[in-house]
């Protein structure tokens, strides 16, 4: 389990991270990203960025691409605007735990639609 302070940075790179992708990333291949989670390493030299992206399959594998290429502004523009001692390494990966909750949801609608027809039938 994480510490109380490693959470709170997690939650303030979010935050920060955030921002400079929507503000300050001028990469085109960067599209609608939302940062879901900050996951650092308990040295705090790492933090595995998830985020999720709106689009097709090969534009969130360009979004990854651009972040990949932009990490190195993205953490300068941190380390202005947070002290820290090490400024974590970043690495970018899709989240696509909110793709999955949607497939399971649709999986779950077609079996009520199928139970409710099946209920017609037996009355």
């Amino acid at each position: 389990m994480k510490n109380k302070r490693t959470r709170q940075l997690g939650e303030l790179l979010k935050s920060e991270i955030s921002d400079i992708i929507r503000k300050r990333v001028k990469d085109p291949r960067v599209g609608f990203v939302t940062v879901t989670e900050v996951n650092l390493s308990n040295d705090l030299k790492h933090a595995l960025v998830r985020i999720s992206v709106m689009g097709s399959d090969h534009q969130k594998t360009e979004t990854i691409q651009g972040l990949q290429n932009a990490h190195a502004f993205i953490q300068k523009e941190i380390a202005s605007r947070i002290r820290l001692r090490y400024i974590p390494v970043l690495t970018f990966q899709l989240d696509t735990r909110y793709d999955d909750y949607e497939r399971i949801d649709k999986i779950l609608q077609k079996l009520e639609i199928g139970n409710a027809s099946s209920d017609i039938v037996d009355v």
